[in-house]
């Protein structure tokens, strides 16, 4: 079936959605390359830190229900931030059956000089709508998705693996 092409009567709305998605792009993309390039960390790396700033002592089960994805997501990005000496693990002293995560010191230090992460403003921002606006945004970001066949797109942590470092080869 083929899909509808924009046209005159609908223009200005497809034009005013793309932009906004555009923005939040380029808005997202700056603010990873920020990170990434200023803390050597990724962006998924910083909004883990800053919820464990937030509440520390939290299973990555925990992690996950915060940021809102998925358990394996979040075991990925804690185990890059352990390699890197920026969280310990350690025996819940409440359920000895648990472990639990927490900023070190030189997590914390990191923290301390680090910007905010975008995904608080983006949950912040989206929170702050009525609830009417809420659910049309989300029901028609999912419709939308599905329209442009990209329904089976895994929903992963925003910016989970850094960026590529290197440049590419030119051939």
């Amino acid at each position: 079936m083929a899909r509808p092409k924009p046209n005159r009567a609908n223009q200005a709305e497809v034009a005013r959605a793309i932009n906004a998605l555009r923005r939040m792009v380029r808005g997202l993309r700056a603010a990873a390359e920020a990170v990434e390039r200023d803390l050597k960390i990724s962006a998924a790396q910083l909004f883990v830190m800053s919820e464990l700033a937030t509440s520390p002592d939290q299973s990555v089960k925990d992690l996950a229900e915060v940021t809102m994805t998925t358990h394996s997501t979040v075991s990925e990005v804690v185990s890059g931030l352990l390699a890197k000496g920026l969280l310990t693990r350690s025996t819940d002293p409440t359920d000895g059956r648990r472990s639990v995560l927490r900023l070190t010191r030189q997590g914390g230090s990191l923290l301390r000089r680090s910007p905010r992460a975008i995904q608080q403003d983006l949950i912040e921002g989206f929170v702050s709508l009525n609830a009417t606006e809420r659910r049309a945004i989300a029901g028609g970001l999912e419709k939308w998705i599905e329209a442009s066949g990209l329904g089976s797109t895994r929903s992963e942590m925003l910016f989970e693996k850094p960026l590529r470092t290197k440049p590419r080869e030119q051939k």
